[in-house]
């Protein structure tokens, strides 16, 4: 097979295993295009048209790359210092933890290294005021989960704030500003965040997925201000493929310097760890990894089941890929269509020799930790040996490099990486990394007692999904409608229980409305009975 040949291959083979009605790909090699074309249509009803080069789609988390390229050239205008305090642009910044919120910085927003949560959209409607309502009153309830630039925790309440630093070091909104400073100029004539903008031109329709996979076409089009920095913009492979050559091309479109030299090194530098065996970290919004000796640059995105892509570079190869779909998971494609492109160029990667160095103070790291997606797990010592438990598993843990352990499951695959971040005098919460996210350390003191838990009891809504919490006996119940699920809440304290499918599932006030979350990230405000009749 040639090599058209098999990225095609690929990406039928994607769609149909996703059932994706349509997709758009961007190839680059070498610098030049060699394929820019679009696969499926807009929707899976038969009055759909075939998806092109210039169909819009929903980019969901690739948006982030729009917002680390515009703060870069603010940083470049004198505008802003990614290492100033957030209050040094925004006075009455704060958090849930006013004391560590002066701590965070606008470097750390852009790497998520912030400490913040991971964040969903807050408000389901168009608000011009958006942005500013969620810094005053979404903001302020958010907690700190690990000490600000201690660690990485991926999220979008980050890249959310960043985008109001900007509006503030302007004095426009930040849609206003992201069309003047880089849309316009790299003639990206489609790209938009407005949803009744986006449909004047060929769009990729959004669908909803019922229990059993049966697709049908969503019958409303979301748009959350306060989410244009992390999420929610659209644009097409057409689009995409010039704001990729000008980073391949170190910040040089047609040539006009569109973006420094320097600001384009910034955002490829890695800024934070992952602790990962590709030795992999985030940049200035760009995730970056070393495969086969070759460095890669990319972010991905996926919003809900309706939307997802894929954005990668290979600088030193003039590679780009860009991968745009009305379905989930496409983003796996791009990552074989690289691998594909450099199947010939890779070497192999040599095991680094840790023989000689010594062992880390694991008396100082012992203890119990909380991811918010796996729960509680526990690092602790035996017989000379070191071991994580998790859902009363244990793993023994085996060093890969100064800092970095794998845990493999009985097959000899990697179940699990843990990392140990450098520990710094003024940390107030000590934590680990676990497979790239950050853990901070958790001492249960908690007694459950369902008298605690009466004030959750209720339905929660934001008009898409629904979910009901009862207590039954001496547990709390939720009941998932949407996926026919009732998950079963362990509570590690008055308002946080652990659940075998979503993770940590809290409660929290939000301006005196109780609100379920899951993951540090989806809030659902409760609904009173006025409501739901």
């Amino acid at each position: 097979m040639s090599l058209l040949e098999n990225i095609h291959r690929i990406i039928h083979d994607s769609m149909k295993v996703n059932k994706i009605p349509g997709a758009a790909f961007a190839v680059i090699k070498n610098n030049e295009v060699l394929l820019s074309e679009g696969f499926g249509r807009t929707t899976g009803e038969d009055w759909g048209t075939p998806i092109c080069s210039n169909t819009l789609f929903r980019i969901a988390s690739v948006s982030k790359l729009f917002t680390g390229t515009l703060m870069m050239m603010l940083v470049e205008k004198g505008m802003i210092d990614l290492d100033k305090p957030v209050q040094y642009y925004v006075p009455w910044f704060t958090t849930a933890d006013p004391e560590l919120s002066k701590l965070i910085t606008v470097r750390m927003l852009l790497t998520h290294s912030s400490g913040l949560p991971t964040g969903d959209d807050v408000i389901n409607h168009y608000d011009e005021a958006g942005l500013s309502q969620y810094m005053k009153n979404v903001v302020p309830t958010l907690p700190i989960l690990f000490h600000p630039g201690t660690a990485y925790s991926y999220g979008n309440h980050g890249l959310n704030i960043a985008g109001f630093v900007a509006e503030q070091v302007t004095n426009k909104k930040f849609a206003v500003l992201m069309q003047e400073m880089l849309f316009h100029p790299l003639e990206m004539n489609q790209t938009t965040y407005n949803p009744l903008k986006a449909m004047t031109h060929p769009l990729a329709l959004p669908h909803d997925k019922d229990g059993n996979g049966t697709l049908t076409i969503s019958p409303q089009f979301y748009d959350t201000v306060a989410s244009y920095p992390s999420y929610f913009a659209f644009s097409s492979i057409q689009d995409l493929s010039r704001f990729a050559m000008m980073h391949l091309q170190e910040g040089l479109y047609e040539n006009s310097q569109i973006v420094s030299l320097s600001s384009i090194q910034e955002m490829r530098k890695q800024q934070i760890k992952w602790y990962t065996t590709t030795h992999a970290g985030c940049g200035i919004t760009f995730f970056r990894e070393t495969k086969g000796g070759i460095e890669r640059f990319w972010h991905y995105g996926q919003y809900s089941n309706q939307y997802s892509s894929q954005f990668i570079l290979v600088p030193e190869k003039g590679i780009a890929v860009i991968a745009l779909a009305n379905g989930e998971n496409i983003f796996q494609a791009g990552y074989e269509i690289v691998d594909e492109l450099l199947k010939d160029e890779v070497h192999e990667e040599v095991t680094p020799d840790v023989s000689s160095l010594a062992e880390p103070d694991w008396a100082s790291i012992e203890g119990t930790y909380l991811h918010s997606y796996y729960g509680l797990i526990e690092v602790y010592s035996h017989t000379g040996k070191v071991f994580m438990k998790h859902n009363e598993q244990s793993f023994e843990l085996n060093r890969f490099n100064r800092d970095t352990y794998i845990a493999k499951d009985d097959n000899e695959n990697t179940a699990f990486t843990l990392g140990i971040p450098v520990y710094s005098p003024e940390q107030t919460v000590k934590c680990i990394v676990i497979n790239s996210k950050a853990c901070p350390e958790f001492v249960q003191n908690y007694q459950a007692d369902p008298k605690d838990w009466k004030d959750w009891v209720g339905t929660y809504s934001d008009g898409r999904d629904t979910y009901e919490v009862m207590i039954q006996g001496d547990t709390l119940m939720i009941n998932d409608p949407q996926n026919h699920m009732e998950l079963v809440g362990s509570a590690i304290a008055k308002n946080w229980f652990l659940t075998k499918e979503y993770g940590l599932v809290s409660f929290i006030s939000v301006k005196g409305i109780v609100n379920i979350e899951f993951d540090f990230a989806w809030r659902f405000p409760k609904q009173n009975s006025a409501v739901l009749v």
